[in-house]
């Protein structure tokens, strides 16, 4: 198995995974950088394995997959789970392996296993079938590095199929797993540097598993919410700051496949909310952090979420501000022209997302968000009162944060009823940063107490988010009617005046639900 422990991981088995292209497979087999890290010549051998589930995807449920894969003349049966670790957040996973006769299920094998038996709680083993099967060559490379890490690269490529209806659909494969054998946990991810440093191969939480029953299932890539880590009673507020961000850095891998495939708009808005959490996080603590460790990551994820800034702002157009209006002028040939023209522009907004996630720059980010929290590079620093902050208690410095950023909003929002449309949109990013801010220290207080702070928020964000989008409208309609002349011309016009009419209506009667939500929150107890 490619596995690796990570730093502070308390002997939990980490996985580093990446997803790459078959060019960039070879690029980096005849690179001068991997062969200089070789001990031995590479092996080559297929593997073929059949994965297993229930006919209602219990397992894929509950994140746990089971398969039976040929190794040579050998079979092994394998299970495998995500861990619930903070540090590692996704990456981690726990593994059991047995050696069987034949391509058959042995259950007595997960029936013998409590922690087996109490993760497939509920499930009927006896409903256990192949739902999909995986064929792979794997090139198994043995690496020693300059500080005398053992480090083995395997490299899959292949596919795997899934039977649909009458046909047989089926997805390639192109991957690297790197496992530290022995040595220090830096030197793996050094290695994992200099692998995105010569191929853009992009860190992945993507098993062959999932891919799998994206197949089987027929639904296409799912969008997927951030998820906030539970915290433990008395955890540091370093190990905030880590889980926050190794969070956010799994809610980001894991809507890539949404975007790439057009499967949903949402994709792309948790895409950026992942790279927004990820920088907020970043602020929050900054006063902690030495200066020069994270300017760099930071300024990375702020080009990576701006990059998605136009798929998100002509799907917000088109979806729900254009839609809107439609809906009160049925076949109205201004809205269709304009539409047809917008849809041009979401296309080409998808374009540059998708260049973007294939990009060196996006890859070299996503192992250096890794990087920066597994080698807590935050620690690089003479201890003094104030980074001595991030080894007490999250609690001692959470009232501080939460309370300077619930008095930065109140502040901006003073007089709410007469703040011009900018001075609105700067309450609305205070209200985003308190809101984030509350977000990853609630965990801290009981729920009862947090949940009433953070809704008011979130009210207050959808409301004036409104403003924000008839705001972003008019830009996106000013592109629209560049280089347009004539009678098209006159045919944009006509549409932006209903849109901006039809918006400016809608928000003066959205102004005293506004107001009211704002007095309501001006005077809700903190929870802190």
């Amino acid at each position: 198995m490619a596995n690796a422990s990570m730093g502070g991981a308390g002997g939990l088995e980490v996985e580093l995974k990446f997803e790459m292209t078959a060019a960039q497979v070879r690029k980096l087999c005849r690179s001068a950088a991997l062969k200089a890290l070789q001990s031995a010549p590479a092996r080559t051998k297929t593997l073929r394995a059949t994965y297993f589930d229930t006919p209602d995807f219990q397992l894929a449920a509950r994140e746990v997959s089971l398969r039976v894969r040929k190794e040579s003349r050998k079979y092994v049966q394998c299970f495998k789970a995500k861990a619930v670790d903070q540090d590692a957040s996704g990456f981690a996973r726990h593994e059991w392996e047995w050696a069987v006769p034949g391509p058959d299920l042995d259950m007595s094998l997960l029936r013998a296993d409590a922690d087996i038996k109490a993760l497939l709680k509920g499930v009927n083993f006896a409903s256990l079938a192949p739902i999909f099967t995986s064929e792979m060559k794997r090139q198994s490379h043995e690496l020693r590095t300059p500080g005398g890490a053992e480090i083995s690269c395997d490299i899959d490529q292949g596919r795997v199929y899934a039977a649909q209806s009458d046909e047989v659909i089926e997805t390639p494969v192109h991957e690297l797993e790197l496992e530290l054998k022995s040595g220090a946990t830096g030197e793996l991810l050094r290695t994992a540097n200099l692998i995105t440093d010569t191929v853009p191969a992009r860190l992945s939480s993507r098993t062959k598993a999932h891919r799998g029953h994206i197949l089987a299932r027929g639904n296409g890539h799912e969008w997927v919410k951030a998820n906030h880590p539970p915290l433990a009673k008395g955890v540091t507020a370093e190990e905030v700051l880590r889980s926050s961000v190794m969070e956010g850095l799994q809610h980001l891998i894991a809507n890539e496949d949404c975007v790439l495939h057009r499967c949903h708009i949402e994709g792309v808005h948790q895409m950026r909310v992942a790279t927004r959490r990820m920088r907020s996080v970043i602020t929050t603590f900054k006063k902690l952090l030495p200066k020069g460790s994270y300017e760099e990551l930071s300024q990375a994820l702020k080009d990576a979420g701006s990059a998605l800034g136009p798929a998100r702002d002509w799907d917000v157009f088109l979806d729900e501000v254009l839609a809107g209006v439609e809906q009160g002028f049925d076949d109205e040939p201004a809205l269709k022209f304009m539409r047809e023209r917008a849809q041009l522009r979401q296309e080409q907004g998808y374009q540059a997302a998708q260049k973007m996630i294939h990009s060196p720059a996006y890859a070299k980010m996503l192992t250096d968000s890794l990087f920066w929290v597994a080698n807590s590079v935050w620690r690089e620093q003479h201890l003094s009162e104030t980074s001595a902050k991030l080894l007490a208690p999250a609690t001692d410095i959470a009232k501080e944060i939460l309370a300077k950023r619930h008095a930065r909003l109140l502040k901006a929002g003073k007089g709410l009823k007469h703040l011009t449309i900018d001075q609105r949109h700067q309450l609305r990013i205070a209200i985003k940063k308190a809101r984030y801010a509350a977000a990853f220290f609630a965990e801290l207080y009981p729920p009862k107490t947090t949940k009433a702070y953070l809704r008011g928020l979130k009210s207050l964000q959808e409301a004036l988010g409104h403003l924000n989008d008839l705001a972003t409208a008019e830009r996106l309609m000013t592109d629209l009617a560049t280089d347009v002349k004539g009678k098209d011309a006159h045919t944009i016009h006509k549409a932006a005046g209903l849109v901006e009419g039809w918006y400016m209506h809608a928000d003066s009667l959205r102004e005293n639900d506004l107001l009211k939500g704002w007095n309501a929150f001006r005077r809700a107890k903190t929870f802190w």
